[in-house]
């Protein structure tokens, strides 16, 4: 079971893609945190406010950086590629979600202590569903 798993993996994992995936990661990263930051310290918004404010610009930052740059799909837009891209993010921020609710207030784990695997499992999520289903 495990070596299929790794076949699978391996057949299915581009590591230059992967590796670029993981770079557009990190500015998408530094785009939530930047603007959440500032909207939160800056134009004193609320938290919850910010915080999806910063998500969002992230997450169109994501689409175009990884549409273009890291799958390499530079066809014209279409609307089908886009609510698949956003059917993924929405999984995706669902499961971290649910792994914040699981991890923090149910077994008490620090919350920037549990941040650090789910940002791995959503990685994951978020590769394999741009790759296979969204820019494929």
């Amino acid at each position: 079971m495990i070596k299929k798993f790794i076949k699978f993996i391996d057949k299915k994992v581009d590591l230059r893609k992967f590796i670029k995936f993981g770079i557009t990661g990190i500015l998408n990263t530094a785009i939530d945190f930047g603007v959440f930051t500032f909207c939160n310290e800056i134009l004193n918004f609320d938290p919850v406010i910010s915080n999806p404010i910063g998500q969002t610009l992230a997450t169109i930052n994501s689409f175009f950086i990884n549409k273009n740059w890291t799958f390499e799909k530079r066809k014209n837009y279409n609307v089908k590629e886009v609510l698949k891209f956003l059917i993924v993010n929405l999984i995706s921020i669902s499961l971290t979600t649910l792994g914040m609710y699981i991890f923090n207030d149910k077994l008490g784990i620090n919350k920037y202590v549990c941040k650090i695997p789910i940002f791995f499992i959503t990685i994951c999520i978020n590769y394999f569903g741009n790759k296979l289903f969204v820019f494929k």
